[in-house]
């Protein structure tokens, strides 16, 4: 690239310093060329309606929001949570990130201050007619002046990212959390689903007992006792898969609270029930919505930092002026020299090669693409609203159902074995009851899994708006 340097030094001995006339003119026709870089910036909006589809009122106030998984009131729930807070991984580097951007924003907010720096030197030497000392001591000063605001928009571009940077964190903070909420769901529903099925397979060693009894007796075949057995095995046969997904589901709990398994055993070990929310379902308006979610946040602010970097990239198509300076005091044995200037430096950018065109034309690409991104997300977290809330609308029906069929089941396989042990109905109707009454217990854990795991997909969506 070229450049034509115009330098005007004041010093001892030396040209003339520019004319007032001069400095008026071109101060007239810097101020008009800037105002070709200024950028302004308004923050998108999109119509995302009055309200959800599966309707939901306002919420009611954002405290309750940011502590969304109080609603299970489950003290094991909230002491994990509490754990991921202070040392999950993703967490602690989201918030590092935030101390790195606002290391950037400080180190582009420097530039628009003077850069002063000082220099020194000592020598000591034989120069024919004896030893001489010199020594030498300065300090250098320069200003870039922020004429065509490529600075400034740099400032405000360095303070969107900051803004991103926090909202990051939050995102990795709900990450973590719904996270760890769903982990503990899951293991809650696998140690119930091991609970089921030793209770299970009790009640039909039981039913194989009497079998053999009977036939014992005479009073039944060896089928019978062949199909009791088979019973007793498929149950054993369910057992291991649900007590390997219990010990994943702590080992997932161990990394997300960056614990060793040991440490949580002891708390978790022992099935405490399956959590179920407390909370109606109550996410707000989508504008509230919107504005609550975090990553919604981050893409914004992305965009934000686009357009200003616009401004940038203008910027580099106009002149840059800067003022700097020197002063250098020699002491030479015999006597003192004191050299100083001070001057202003216009830099002209005449011929690029197309690369100062090019640079705007991917900032301004780069907002573009931005700007859709935050539409796209947008457009994703009132999906995700309006799925889940259709979901967890609908779980309180399904369990209710559940727990029925395992009334009902329970009655029917009470009454298939007093049928049996006075010799009025078949041991098929045991069997089929057997099977009937686990199912359905196993049915209604699925779903009291599902309904929480609903919830909180509610709550991540909306930003922990389930209230």
């Amino acid at each position: 690239m070229l450049r034509s340097t115009v330098t005007h030094p004041i010093q001892a001995s030396g040209p003339a310093p520019l004319s007032r006339r001069h400095l008026l003119l071109w101060g007239g026709s810097a101020l008009a060329l800037a105002g070709c870089t200024q950028v302004t910036y308004q923050a998108p909006e999109t119509d995302a309606g009055a309200a959800f589809e599966q309707g939901s009122p306002a919420r009611q106030g954002a405290a309750a929001t940011r502590t969304w998984w109080l609603s299970f009131r489950d003290q094991n729930l909230d002491r994990l949570i509490e754990a991921g807070m202070m040392r999950n991984l993703d967490v602690r580097q989201a918030v590092e990130a935030i101390a790195e951007a606002r290391a950037s924003a400080a180190g582009v907010a420097a530039n628009d201050l003077p850069q002063i720096s000082a220099n020194g030197a000592a020598q000591r030497g034989n120069e024919g007619t004896g030893t001489a000392e010199t020594s030498t001591a300065g300090a250098n000063v320069s200003w870039m002046i922020d004429v065509f605001g490529a600075n400034s928009n740099s400032r405000r571009a360095a303070t969107a990212e900051l803004d991103a940077a926090y909202a990051s964190a939050d995102v990795a903070r709900l990450v973590m959390q719904s996270g760890i909420a769903n982990a503990y769901i899951d293991l809650r529903y696998q140690q119930a689903s091991v609970a089921l099925t030793r209770k299970s397979l009790e009640s039909r060693r039981s039913s194989l007992e009497l079998t053999k009894s009977q036939f014992d007796a005479g009073a039944t075949d060896r089928l019978a006792v062949l199909q009791a057995e088979q019973l007793v095995a498929e149950g054993e046969a369910q057992l291991p898969a649900y007590e390997t997904g219990a010990d994943q589901a702590m080992a997932r709990l161990a990394t997300l609270t960056a614990q060793r398994i040991a440490t949580l055993r002891p708390a978790l070990q022992r099935s405490a029930g399956q959590p179920r929310p407390r909370f109606n379902a109550s996410v707000g308006l989508p504008a509230e919505v919107i504005r609550a979610r975090p990553d919604l946040r981050v893409a914004e602010r992305t965009y934000a930092s686009a357009v200003f970097n616009i401004g940038v990239a203008k910027a580099a198509f106009y002149p840059s002026l800067s003022l700097s300076g020197n002063i250098q005091p020699t002491n030479i044995e015999g006597g003192n020299i004191t050299t100083w200037a001070l001057g202003p430096s216009l830099n002209l950018p005449i011929f690029t090669g197309g690369a100062n065109k090019a640079n705007l034309t991917r900032a301004e690409s780069r907002a573009v693409q931005a700007r859709l991104a935050w539409e796209s997300a947008v457009l994703n977290a009132i999906e995700e609203v309006e799925s889940s809330l259709a979901a967890y609308r609908r779980d309180a029906r399904n369990v209710a159902a559940q727990q029925k069929l395992v009334e009902t089941s329970l009655e029917a396989l009470d009454l298939t074995r007093t049928n049996f042990s006075v010799g009025a109905g078949a041991f098929n109707d045991v069997l089929d009851s057997e099977r009937s009454y686990l199912q359905a217990q196993q049915s209604l854990a699925a779903a009291l899994q599902q309904q929480a795991a609903n919830f909180i997909s509610l709550s991540v969506a909306a930003a922990g708006g389930a209230q």
